[in-house]
């Protein structure tokens, strides 16, 4: 049995260059990568061309404000302008926060590159308020939709699996189950249905997460089963 799942490996660097050599580095093994402009310390606009530039394979460009879970930490008007030049840039995917301000000035051009996500880095709310949400989601008309929360017992599992049960034939939708009780949603679901899942050697990120070696090596016992 072989199995097609997209890999994601998510590069970060507290500088340009240092993310420059992270995109050089992980876009050699992985077919993905996403790009983590926010832990950057002090970016600005113009250097997303210079990131945009270097990519050689499919790529996400992310950045998250500290109210959004992420590491930016200037005004929202100075993401807004960051996120706005990476849709410019020709990035494959924007990942943008289900509340952020900026989602009402795009474009229908750049929703076609929009990655609408929300994260619950607090808990797993309950189904029927995730399908909610997933139907408000679907009606930005985003490329991608991402649903991350936090795994606490093994119902919030369960719970998860039921959301992903509603993706559409041909939707591009990712449900991630974070801490380390998620981590069956980063080898399983992809082979549900999830459009991706994500990895990195770098332990800076979400609880759960995996190395792109220990990813590969479970699926690779998996295909001989």
């Amino acid at each position: 049995m072989k199995l097609q799942f997209n890999l994601c490996n998510i590069v970060e660097g507290s500088t340009i260059p240092a993310l420059i050599k992270g995109i050089e580095k992980a876009q050699k093994a992985s077919p993905m990568i996403e790009i983590r402009a926010d832990y950057v310390k002090g970016i600005k606009p113009a250097d997303v061309k210079k990131l945009a530039e270097k990519v050689k394979r499919t790529a996400i460009f992310t950045c998250r404000h500290v109210r959004e879970g992420g590491k930016f930490s200037g005004s929202f008007k100075t993401q807004s302008e960051i996120l706005k030049a990476a849709f410019n840039a020709g990035f494959d995917f924007v990942d943008v926060g289900c509340d952020n301000p900026v989602i009402g000035e795009l474009s229908d051009k750049e929703k076609k590159h929009l990655l609408f996500s929300y994260h619950n880095f607090k808990n797993t709310p309950a189904s029927i308020a995730l399908v909610a949400l997933l139907e408000r989601m679907r009606e930005i008309n985003p490329e991608v939709i991402k649903i991350a929360t936090l795994v606490k017992t093994p119902k919030d599992l369960f719970t998860l699996i039921e959301i992903l049960k509603q993706k559409k034939e041909k939707e591009k939708l990712i449900i991630i189950g974070m801490g380390d009780l998620g981590k069956l949603t980063r080898t399983m679901f992809p082979m549900m249905g999830s459009y991706l899942t994500y990895v990195s050697d770098s332990k800076k990120f979400v609880k759960g997460i995996m190395t792109q070696k220990e990813l590969e090596t479970i699926y690779k016992v998996i295909s001989k089963s």
